[in-house]
């Protein structure tokens, strides 16, 4: 019995003491969370009572030279949800889909491609929203916390496509440019052309709104307001009366036609063909319109004046006859004869007429376009001189344009091939490269900018679109007197030659057309060479450099150099009229 007694009382104080020791770590406990981490818990129950709603700034207007508006910021209404409020999410993405005419399929690949985010940030599910949308919505905000419609600043293109791929578009911060710009998820930013190019300016500053809320999800107060700041208005160089004139001669083609100072550098016009609608790229979200220009064959997104590299056919021969006459290996009078082919390497090379030319001097040859003479001068001057002079021009470079994207083209030279294709330069390639055949391609930007050199007989300035950039002039250190002779023969290739299209009554133009051939894809499809025309107005003291190209347009003469001539007779002649 005694023994049983001491077993009892042996137990009972292991009870006791067991009881104690969980009292006391329970004490210690709670003296660490309500004491030690008071300040870190009370914080973190807080932000759990507490939501940030981003208040996006309007970006600055984008405007032309004359202060037109391209670019501008108006109120719309988006729709967020808050997840962190949302006691059934199926059944709320199910209510409001039919509002959204959308599906819940839709909506929930929307969350997740927003699943980075906390649970208690907004995350977008619609923009653009209807007066009548947003009425619905509102209704159901008693019912359903997680629901949040917010007025905000959306990006506007009051011109549409007419100067797209110049003004470009925004979109909402990919993970990449949140990482990389050290931005806030959510956040707009440029996506192409001069709202990517000055996003930093256009863009301003967000701000936000923090809000206590009730378990629910009810809003209580409000703690905090920071006012969001405005980016800064950019004015361009683009004419949009210009720009319109451009777009509606490019009509339907495919192609670009460029139009810069020659003197300053500034663009006055960029169009290229097909365009697209910068309204429709600008939505968070990837509806019918904006996936149809996504994948479109036509590659309307593409910005053909700086991103297209072509090959440029006869303006080619330009840059031959200025480093033939920089290295003295012909004269300007001196005349060469052209029976319509030339033998060379055991095969004829042959002018685009099989009568040919007859005797031709400098000027001639660029009035007539004549193959042959380019041949033998090219014969004489070599690769190794061609490149040395031709590389003194914009091509096989970028430009340095303030657009995003920009391609540097090929200058192809024996270097480049054997590191390209690791085989010889063959000398027969020196006589195709002479009329502006073979690997050398360049953008229409790059072209312009090689007119603008001959125009100002020796210098090229960089291109801009911002409008109060001074000019910066890049020398090629070749004589003036060199550009003398060409410029005649490219007068004489607009009054009597292969340019008699882009005459304009009252206005010396000088130019030179371009019929690139394009190799077959297919042997069975026989696909038109590319027309080109590059002019600079008035000769003596030009005011524009302008490039007209046509994909597959056929020659020259008959496609781009009429368009171009229509062109500038609007230019001269309808700015003339409204300044009268």
């Amino acid at each position: 019995m005694k023994e049983s007694l001491e077993k009892l009382k042996a137990s009972r104080v292991k009870f006791l003491f067991l009881v104690g020791l969980a009292v006391l770590v329970v004490l210690v406990r709670s003296f660490q969370l309500q004491v030690l981490q008071y300040r870190k818990f009370s914080r973190l129950a807080e932000r759990n009572r507490t939501v940030k709603f981003p208040r996006r700034a309007p970006r600055g207007m984008i405007l032309d030279r004359k202060g037109r508006v391209l670019a501008e910021a108006r109120a719309t209404f988006s729709l967020y949800i808050v997840r962190g409020f949302s006691r059934d999410l199926e059944k709320t993405l199910k209510i409001i889909a039919p509002i959204l005419e959308t599906t819940v399929e839709v909506l929930k690949g929307r969350l997740e491609e927003q699943k980075y985010l906390p649970k208690l940030q907004p995350v977008a599910l619609a923009d653009n929203l209807s007066i009548s949308q947003v009425s619905r919505l509102e209704a159901l905000r008693e019912v359903f916390p997680e629901i949040l419609v917010e007025a905000e600043p959306s990006r506007f293109y009051p011109y549409g496509k007419l100067a797209a791929h110049v003004v470009g578009y925004v979109g909402e911060v990919s993970l990449g440019e949140v990482k990389r710009m050290g931005l806030k998820p959510g956040e707009i930013v440029g996506k192409k052309g001069v709202e990517k190019e000055y996003d930093a300016q256009l863009r301003g500053e967000e701000g936000y709104v923090e809000v206590l809320r009730d378990s629910l999800g009810n809003p209580i107060k409000v703690l905090k307001e920071v006012l969001p700041r405005a980016g800064r208005d950019l004015k361009l160089s683009l004419d949009l009366d210009l720009q319109k004139i451009a777009r509606e001669e490019m009509g339907g083609e495919r192609g670009a036609v460029v139009i810069v100072s020659p003197t300053t550098g500034e663009i006055l016009a960029m169009v290229s063909s097909p365009s697209f609608d910068p309204n429709l790229m600008s939505s968070r979200f990837s509806g019918r319109e904006k996936v149809k220009i996504m994948t479109s064959p036509d590659k309307p997104l593409f910005t053909r004046a700086i991103q297209g590299t072509y090959p440029i056919g006869s303006i080619f021969k330009l840059a031959v006859a200025i480093a033939a006459l920089s290295e003295g290996v012909v004269k300007p009078g001196e005349r060469l004869f052209c029976p319509g082919f030339f033998p060379f390497g055991g095969r004829l090379f042959r002018c685009w007429t099989s009568a040919g030319h007859g005797w031709e001097n400098l000027p001639m040859a660029i009035k007539d376009s004549c193959n042959v003479y380019f041949y033998k001068v090219g014969k004489r001057l070599g690769i190794e001189r061609m490149v040395k002079v031709v590389s003194k021009f914009p091509f096989g470079r970028r430009t340095g344009v303030d657009l995003p994207g920009e391609r540097a083209g090929i200058l192809p030279s024996p270097e480049w091939k054997r590191k390209r294709f690791g085989v010889d330069w063959y000398p027969g390639e020196t006589l195709s490269l002479s009329i502006g055949q073979g690997y050398f391609v360049a953008t229409p930007l790059q072209v312009v900018l090689f007119l603008s050199a001959i125009a100002n007989r020796g210098w090229y300035p960089i291109p801009h679109l911002k409008g109060d950039i001074p000019p910066v002039k890049i020398p090629t250190g070749l004589s003036p007197s060199v550009f003398r002779w060409v410029i005649r023969g490219m007068r004489l290739a607009v009054e009597e030659g292969t340019a008699r299209g882009a005459a304009v009554p009252g206005i010396s133009v000088c130019g030179k057309t371009g019929t690139a051939q394009v190799v077959r894809l297919e042997k069975s499809k026989k696909i038109k060479p590319h027309s080109l025309f590059a002019a600079f107005a008035p000769c003596s003291n030009p005011r524009v450099a302008i490039l007209v190209l046509v994909e597959h347009g056929g020659a020259g003469g008959k496609t781009a150099a009429p368009m171009a001539g229509r062109i500038l007779r609007r230019i001269f002649h309808e700015k003339a009229a409204r300044n009268r």
